[in-house]
């Protein structure tokens, strides 16, 4: 590839962005007599640091079509014996299947001795279903670096990422380079600091640069999701100028243009088969949106087989799922919409952003984030999920929620059936209705050895999605199994009878019925006996609790998969002639306030009337984004229940 330079007639623009650290040099940096880096000093700590990331990603015209080829070059400083370890094998995934050519590597001693990988070395295997080039790296010794380099022809797309920041080492520069035919014009954005240039002309070739530094290794930390933090750039296609300057391609409005007939046309045969199999959907009240949407969403869900991996024509064809009772993604979300077209149930196709994830940009139309689908309805404000068998409305997988998403509004032009693509916000139930809480009642065995207690798990909203499912999709006896281990939770005991499941169905969603676990439990590791004292795990009754350790500076937010409350109450009945020396230790109040309201908190108290103690313990997360300035006070909140799962009440007899 023919070096180029930046020269004085460039733009001012262009120089402006090399000043700032943008490189244009169309050749990666393999230098022929390689010397050893320094590392900055904020990362002595790490094992080994990434001193250059660059990647090249090249569309090449040949023929007719256009090619993708990237280019790969690293230079990893090892710092220990786990950076020895880390790097002396190297893994390069294989993502196409014309493979991976030109591969180089090289170890550079501390003495500056070069050791070249042999080309026999790199092997070709398998792990897992994936295909990787594996070669070792040998005499790797503290203070060497590592340098690899690889070619990779891809499959074209129009829609591209490159993540730079990684979880296992630091990264002290990356380099990005998109080089194009200088008549297809893309656009990039960079995130979470990642600098992006706006494109430039040299030759006959359009080139985007990219660069970041000083990327600290981005770990996985309690109470956040990592990915959306990472810095990378993503980029698409924009304008084709051999055909239109003017005209912008691959637009949020030309993906509802393309995406809404798919999912809301259909033959006249899956016209006719629709008619029938409406008549089948148990609709009660069909002047009721709500209630209508969820029977409809329930009856499919119930009756049709979804299989993402499903890739036959018949998968997306209605006459055919409805025969065969079988679909993929793409088939039932066609099936929904001609369903909610036969009852008259307004609708919007909505792709949501995501808080786990890479998002939806409304400033960089990036298709390949729009990749799940919700069902909108007007009327109600709330959603479904088409794909998701365990949910029913009005809820959601909660990573789409507190986001934007891309809401295709149906429209018709004459015949024509076509939609707006417009950004909004998708809304979750209000916090009040998501709760995790518990109810238990405490009586002693007359020989104060063992616990006699009734437990009821009650759980609304978000809290129940992780344990309703079990009631619908295992059978009975894992059924049985998965009870016993959420009741044991409660007491670590074993020892349960009169298992009691109330509102387990999915539907028991649409009106937040609370999910009732309830059982009778005896145990006899909450007591002690010390002398003429009983000592009660009192905290431990509240199950065990997360302790939140920070021995790094914390890197990201705090974020909640959704907001809820956790409300316990713990009804205790005192053996006769007994007290407690220690009440006061149940009183906790910790909390956070933003202007007067509390947004996170744990608070504890007790009452007591003659042998009878009652416990009372709120623990509250009314938002899912806590900011970094907050974190300290989440990490008290967070620990006050584990404080409290320490409390041990001390029983003396009266005198």
């Amino acid at each position: 590839m023919k070096k180029l330079i930046l020269l004085g007639l460039l733009s001012n623009a262009v120089i402006c962005l090399h000043a700032q650290g943008f490189n244009y040099d169309l050749k990666q940096s393999w230098a022929e007599k390689p010397v050893l880096h320094s590392v900055n000093k904020i990362f002595d700590s790490a094992s080994a640091v990434a001193i250059l990331d660059e990647r090249t990603i090249e569309y090449v015209k040949v023929k007719e079509s256009l090619v993708i080829y990237e280019t790969d070059h690293a230079i990893i400083k090892i710092i220990d014996d786990k950076g020895i370890e880390m790097y002396n094998k190297i893994y390069i995934p294989l993502y196409s299947p014309s493979g991976v050519k030109d591969i180089k590597a090289r170890a550079v001693l501390k003495n500056g001795k070069v050791i070249d990988l042999p080309a026999g070395n790199i092997k070709e295997i398998e792990e897992d279903g994936r295909k990787y080039n594996l070669f070792a790296m040998d005499g790797l010794e503290k203070g060497c670096e590592v340098e690899y380099t690889w070619l990779e022809e891809k499959p074209l797309s129009l829609f591209g990422s490159e993540i730079f920041q990684r979880s296992n080492i630091p990264v002290q520069e990356a380099r990005f380079l998109l080089i194009t035919p200088d008549y297809l014009k893309f656009d990039a954005k960079g995130y979470n600091g990642f600098a992006v240039s706006k494109d430039s002309v040299i030759g006959e070739q359009r080139v985007i640069a990219g660069i970041g530094t000083n990327m600290k290794e981005m770990e996985e930390e309690k109470y956040s999701f990592t990915d959306p933090y990472l810095q990378r750039v993503d980029y698409k296609l924009s304008y084709n100028i051999s055909k239109s300057a003017n005209v912008r391609l691959y637009t949020w409005k030309d993906l509802a243009k393309q995406v809404y007939p798919y999912y809301t046309e259909r033959t006249s045969k899956e016209e006719k088969v629709l008619d029938g199999f409406v008549k089948k959907i148990p609709v009660t009240n069909s002047s009721d949106v709500a209630s209508t949407v969820l029977a409809v969403e329930d009856y499919l869900k119930t009756n049709i087989n979804i299989n993402e991996e499903l890739i036959a024509d018949e998968a997306t064809n209605i006459e055919a799922i409805i025969k065969s009772k079988a679909t993929n993604h793409n088939g039932i979300v066609r099936l929904f919409a001609g369903i909610f077209d036969k009852l008259n149930i307004n609708y919007q196709l909505v792709y949501p952003g995501t808080r786990t994830g890479f998002t939806i940009d409304e400033e960089l139309e990036d298709w390949d984030r729009a990749d799940d689908m919700l069902l909108y309805f007007p009327s109600t404000k709330k959603f479904i999920s088409p794909t998701s068998v365990e949910l029913r409305y009005p809820y959601i997988p909660f990573e789409y929620t507190y986001t934007k998403g891309l809401f295709l509004k149906g429209t018709v032009l004459g015949e024509f059936k076509t939609a707006i693509g417009v950004f909004g916000n998708i809304t979750a139930e209000d916090f009040s209705q998501h709760a995790i809480n518990m109810e238990a009642t405490i009586k002693f065995s007359e020989d104060l050895d063992t616990l006699l207690l009734n437990s009821r798990q009650i759980l609304k909203g978000y809290g129940a999605t992780s344990y309703r499912p079990i009631y619908t999709f295992l059978p009975k006896d894992k059924q049985d199994q998965a009870n016993k281990e959420i009741i044991k939770a409660v007491a670590g005991s074993e020892n349960i009878s009169n298992i009691k499941i109330e509102n387990a169905a999915l539907t028991d969603y649409f009106d937040n019925k609370p999910l009732i676990i309830g059982a009778d439990i005896k145990s006899t590791t909450l007591l002690e006996r010390a002398g003429n004292k009983i000592l009660f795990k009192l905290g431990e009754v509240i199950g065990q609790q997360a302790q939140m350790y920070q021995e790094k500076p914390r890197q990201l937010p705090a974020e909640l998969p959704f907001p809820h409350v956790l409300e316990r109450k713990i009804i205790i009945q005192l053996p006769d002639g007994y007290t407690v020396k220690n009440l006061n230790d149940i009183n906790m109040n910790i909390v956070h306030k933003d202007n007067d309201e509390i947004t996170m908190g744990f608070v504890s108290s007790y009452t007591q009337t003659n042998n009878t103690i009652t416990v009372q313990i709120k623990e509250t997360y009314s938002k899912v984004f806590y900011p970094l300035d907050q974190f300290e006070d989440f990490k008290r909140v967070i620990n006050a229940s584990a404080d409290f799962n320490k409390i041990t009440l001390v029983l003396q007899k009266a005198n």
